[in-house]
């Protein structure tokens, strides 16, 4: 036998028998093997674009309902309208299946929604400047009273001044 003839074989049996034996050890149970199937699916599904693009619009549609709850639609339009129309596209790219186009739409418009609550909770004119809320709401109320007396006080006067007879 020659060298490279040798180099390849597992032992001094013909190469027959070696390829019986390389096979035989491949069957051979690994310690563990059975973990490992689901980290392979795992990793593969991690790596999949229409995985990870799906996960990014819904972080961002979660991220824009937090910002509607904040009023950042009021406190912060800019950003608000930014992330739905970034999350608008995202879900058009999906549809054509550019997946990683619209991972990149869906991580732009969660920016801009995360950037939106945060100014909406920062908005120092809540309410009224001075007041806030509360005195912002009576006040409020007693000028609709006033102008409800003032209308009524109008409409009676005009009926005065058409000398209706009683």
């Amino acid at each position: 036998m020659t060298w490279a003839s040798n180099a390849f074989s597992l032992s001094d049996q013909p190469v027959a028998m070696n390829r019986v034996n390389r096979t035989a050890l491949l069957a051979l149970p690994i310690p563990g093997a059975a973990a490992l199937i689901p980290l392979a699916i795992l990793l593969v599904l991690v790596g999949c674009g229409p995985v990870q693009s799906t996960s990014g619009i819904s972080s961002a549609e979660g991220s824009l309902e937090r910002a509607r709850v904040h009023d950042a639609e009021e406190y912060s339009p800019y950003e608000y309208y930014r992330a739905q129309h970034y999350l608008y596209k995202a879900k058009e790219e999906w549809g054509y299946s550019n997946f990683e186009t619209a991972r990149n739409y869906a991580r732009e418009a969660r920016r801009a929604a995360d950037a939106a609550i945060s100014n909406s909770q920062e908005a120092p004119w809540r309410g009224h400047p001075i007041y806030g809320f509360e005195r912002w709401s009576e006040e409020f109320e007693q000028l609709k009273q006033e102008m409800e007396q003032a209308e009524e006080r109008d409409e009676l006067e005009e009926l005065d001044e058409l000398d209706v007879p009683n």
